[in-house]
């Protein structure tokens, strides 16, 4: 290593000495600028520094890119930003760091939160992220991050054809992820304030009428695979959403008090509940084939696991009872539907259905013509009742006073 003043117009006569991989020329102008000359004439720029008590060598660029004057320049500035660096006090770097943050950052805290407190909704959340929200928002520094743009977004998506209950997924993750931010000091202000969902109910709702309830229910009955069909059965039985039949164990099945429990952690509302199994459902229980070992209810013979997937076998099932737009969750909508119709109370089926509000099971109970028009002529039956029955003399000498 030679400290010398480096000039630029007798760099290229610096050589590495015979028997010498490579050579270090530092210059005595800029301090810790050096040329390091390679034995095959490689010359580049580096600069020596120390950070946190330790040397490190910083690579500049080769003297065929690269002027000495502007190498010295490119040193003297890093100088400058590690001598500014080092002035900062903690609460200054936390606080820069908190400016420089992109959605990016935030989006893997909030993913491996997510992970571990709404563990059924996070593969669907990290679809939403990494279609949409992340090539459009991902790079982007939170603190620059308008509602404008995000309302944008939100018409964007309707525009490329999504439904606006779809649009509003993608809303409301980006109004989560502004939300946590504030929550965690990351932000003053959620980004999203104010944001204008779309609010629609786009949901389909595919109730069968009789002869395509006495259909399906023929198929179900004799179609030989019986796990499926019995399967279809039991959500039309007990009103049970796919998960909570798939994932259901036996241990949780009590034939004696007539209970099927759901626990929190396979239920939608995060809650435990129990299914009232009817008349119906048992006898679908009763023809499951059990075995001994068998932990889950409802279990692929192929391959001694629960089923996963039911979607190609429930397809030709409900092709064959020709209801080819049926689906299973329709099920759990029919049982809401026929309970309603059968005149039971909609605070009933709310508790039937595990629902926390009964708002939220106004969109399953659909009531006939034949119902409504019976609680109409509930009032004319009343009027009816009351003009049957004679007044005493005493009442008209009362109502004549």
């Amino acid at each position: 290593m030679a400290v010398i003043t480096l000039n630029a117009n007798t760099l290229h006569t610096l050589k590495c000495p015979s028997g010498t991989r490579r050579v270090e020329f530092c210059d005595a102008e800029v301090k810790g600028l050096y040329l390091l000359v390679s034995d095959t004439g490689n010359q580049t720029f580096f600069w020596r520094t120390k950070v946190d008590g330790k040397t490190t060598h910083k690579k500049i660029g080769s003297s065929l890119t690269m002027s000495l004057a502007n190498a010295r320049a490119e040193v003297l500035r890093l100088k400058s930003e590690q001598s500014a660096l080092a002035h900062q006090t903690p609460a200054s770097l936390e606080q820069k760091a908190k400016d420089d943050m992109t959605l990016d950052d935030l989006w893997v805290e909030y993913y491996d939160f997510a992970k571990t407190t709404i563990p059924r909704s996070v593969k669907r959340l990290e679809q939403l992220w990494r279609i949409r929200i992340q090539p459009s928002f991902g790079h982007m520094v939170m603190r620059e991050i308008t509602l404008r743009q995000v309302q944008s977004f939100m018409m964007d998506l309707r525009k490329e054809g999504l439904s606006a209950a779809t649009a509003d997924y993608h809303g409301a993750l980006l109004k989560r992820l502004g939300s946590m931010a504030v929550k965690w000091g990351y932000l003053d202000t959620n980004f999203t304030k104010g944001i204008e969902l779309f609010h629609e109910f786009n949901g389909v709702e595919n109730v069968l009428n009789d002869a395509q309830l006495q259909k399906l229910l023929s198929v179900l009955h004799t179609d030989s695979n019986r796990p499926i069909c019995l399967l279809a059965l039991l959500l039309l039985s007990s009103g049970m959403r796919l998960n909570e039949a798939l994932s259901a164990q036996w241990k949780n099945v009590s034939i004696e008090n007539r209970i099927w429990t759901v626990p929190r952690e396979l239920s939608k509302s995060k809650r435990q509940r129990n299914v009232v199994l009817s008349d119906s459902a048992l006898e679908v229980i009763e023809q499951i084939d059990r075995k001994e070992s068998d932990i889950f209810v409802f279990i692929n013979r192929k391959t001694n696991k629960p089923f996963v997937n039911v979607f190609k076998p429930w397809n030709r099932l409900r092709i064959k009872a020709g209801v080819p737009f049926l689906r299973l969750h329709d099920l759990r909508h029919m049982y809401a539907t026929y309970c309603v119709n059968n005149g039971r109370s909609i605070f009933e089926v709310s508790q039937l259905l595990g629902h926390a509000d009964t708002r939220t099971t106004i969109r399953y109970s659909h009531l006939s013509s034949k119902t409504l028009l019976e609680a109409a002529n509930s009032v004319t039956t009343k009027m009816t009742d009351v003009m049957r029955v004679k007044p005493s003399p005493l009442v008209f000498a009362e109502a004549a006073r």
